[in-house]
């Protein structure tokens, strides 16, 4: 659900501004999609929501009857260019400094520069230097330049006198494991006359779209990408656009906050609007989220606020505030803001870094979650129980998760756990408060591995049995047979799973029985080590006669 956040991103930067445009140029005169508005040569203008049960908004001040408020809105105007008011024409723009939804500190400041490249390559625009736009947000303290009113627009253009404000975000700019690279642009252009927006578009490339494109193949390069998203986005900028006229409102809408903004179907969200007073304030403020309509309550002098429910399918959508004079008459506000409906958890995949360790012997295991999903995480746990469902240790964090996270075998109180085997169970929680939950075994052990060892005769054989219990995990072993003087008679080693069950080794005459040795070591997962070493006489089972063995090898008569 990363796409849907950058979109809301994208979209509440600037909402409090309407949509309702048509532009022309010498080498633009096309129909247009952005984003959720169609607008056309037409002047038709539908941003995805059906006004007929609710308001219906036309020239003139007419007012319908019908299930729902009938209200129009316009100029009153029944000239034939539809209610046009002369066009914005742009001579000079601001660039303000572009939100970074990426991980690069670069990339706005490069996406920019692209931007001011290509604009400047038009001829006909004069772009304001970033020191005036740098001085201006300053002096006005304005840090964070997605959420702009329309009265600071304005005071923009008389301050700087620029003909629009040109405000965006950088949405991608990233290469993935797979070495593929990904840019993601959204800019909107904002006329300081009046505050509406005159322009929006958003962009997004990956380098394997250009494959077999014009023979281009892949692009690998961010920066070459960049250029190309840049290219296609700004060359939508005329040098006029034509904006419908509309009846000029009483209020002014300071901000809107939605609180969350993210969330699951059905969850309850709050709405609050604040009002700058121009010409009184509102009689009545309702809310159109999808197909549902609220009236909000009078909560403050110049507020209002209310509850909305999520709508049940994902995705983003965009809500209107339609604001009512004491005589009932509406003037709508088109999208003030937006709230994101995510239903899908996010993916995340964890692995050890061992299987078993030993806290004693100042052993540890490194859990590594790695999200496997393009979600924002809100929020993250580490559970570590016992066998018995037991809770021994847990850990929690918020925003991005944790590259590795350490665990030494100790409890929540700093004591020390005991053998077994322990479930880390981790979890994480995306914006919208779905939860993911993926888990890993890891066995504490500070006991040394063991390997029983008993000799049989047979024939002129002699017999080495072995035996080891299987949850020893042992990972090495090493046995040999020494002479009396140490020489090496004989020699196996090997991993865990190929421990024999029995080593054969022929009896030789010249060899003195009561002086060979026999040793055996092995080292556990967890790093425990076992070293056995004894003569071979030692290691006879009872179950051998004494007799036999004197039959065999005289050396024995001296054990």
């Amino acid at each position: 659900m990363r796409n849907l956040a950058l979109i809301t991103c994208m979209v509440v930067s600037l909402l409090l501004f309407g949509l309702t445009v048509t532009s022309y140029s010498a080498e633009s005169k096309s129909s247009h999609i952005y984003s959720n508005y169609y607008y056309n040569n037409n002047y038709y203008y539908n941003n995805g929501y059906n006004y007929n049960t609710g308001y219906n908004y036309n020239t003139g001040y007419s007012v319908g009857v019908g299930n729902g408020y009938g209200y129009g809105y316009g100029s009153g105007s029944n000239s034939d260019d539809g209610g046009l008011r002369k066009p914005v024409v742009l001579k000079s723009i601001a660039i303000l400094p572009f939100e970074n939804l990426t991980s690069s500190p670069l990339a706005p400041e490069l996406m920019v520069d692209y931007i001011r490249k290509e604009l400047k390559g038009k001829g006909w625009v004069l772009i304001t230097r970033d020191e005036a736009v740098e001085r201006f947000l300053a002096k006005r303290r304005i840090r964070y330049t997605g959420a702009i009113t329309r009265l600071t627009v304005r005071e923009m253009g008389k301050v700087m006198g620029v003909d629009a404000v040109m405000i965006g975000s950088v949405n991608n700019y990233e290469v993935d494991r797979s070495g593929s690279v990904r840019v993601g642009l959204a800019c909107r252009l904002v006329s300081t006359t009046d505050g509406t927006i005159i322009w929006s578009d958003n962009l997004t490339y990956s380098g394997e779209e250009f494959e077999g494109f014009f023979g281009l193949g892949v692009v690998n390069s961010l920066e070459v990408l960049a250029s190309m998203v840049v290219k296609d986005v700004v060359k939508g900028v005329a040098d006029k656009f034509f904006v419908r006229e509309t009846a000029l409102s009483p209020f002014e809408i300071e901000r809107v906050i939605t609180y969350p903004t993210i969330g699951k179907a059905g969850d309850k969200r709050k709405f609050t609007v604040k009002f700058l007073s121009l010409m009184g304030q509102p009689k009545e403020v309702r809310v159109i989220i999808g197909d549902e309509e609220v009236v909000l309550n009078r909560s403050a002098e110049d507020e209002y606020s209310g509850y909305v429910y999520s709508p049940d399918n994902e995705g983003v959508y965009v809500f209107d505030v339609i604001a009512m004079d004491d005589a009932m008459v509406p003037y709508p506000f088109e999208a003030v803001g937006t709230v994101v409906v995510d239903n899908s958890p996010p993916k995340v995949s964890v692995a050890l870094s061992r299987k078993a360790f030993s806290s004693e012997r100042s052993g540890h295991v490194l859990l590594e979650p790695t999200l496997e999903s393009s979600d924002n995480i809100d929020e993250w746990k580490v559970v570590i129980r016992d066998s018995n469902g037991r809770r021994v240790r847990s850990d929690r964090g918020f925003g991005s998760m944790p590259d590795k996270l350490i665990w030494r075998g100790e409890t929540d109180d700093l004591g020390r756990v005991d053998d077994g085997t322990y479930e880390m169970i981790f979890s994480v929680f995306d914006l919208a408060g779905n939860e993911f939950t993926v888990g890993e075994s890891v066995k504490v052990k500070n006991t040394e591995p063991e390997i029983k060892v008993e000799i049989d005769v047979a024939e002129n054989m002699l017999l080495f049995n072995f035996e080891h219990d299987k949850e020893d995990l042992i990972v090495s072993w090493n046995l040999s047979i020494t002479d009396k003087d140490g020489n090496n008679l004989k020699t196996l080693s090997g991993d865990g799973t190929d421990i024999p069950d029995r080593v054969e080794y022929p009896m030789d005459s010249e060899v003195e029985l009561r002086h060979m040795r026999f040793s055996v070591s092995a080292e556990d997962l967890a790093g425990n080590t076992f070293k056995f070493s004894k003569a071979v006489p030692s290691l006879f089972s009872n179950s051998v006669p004494f007799a036999k063995l004197r039959g065999k090898l005289k050396s024995w008569q001296d054990f």
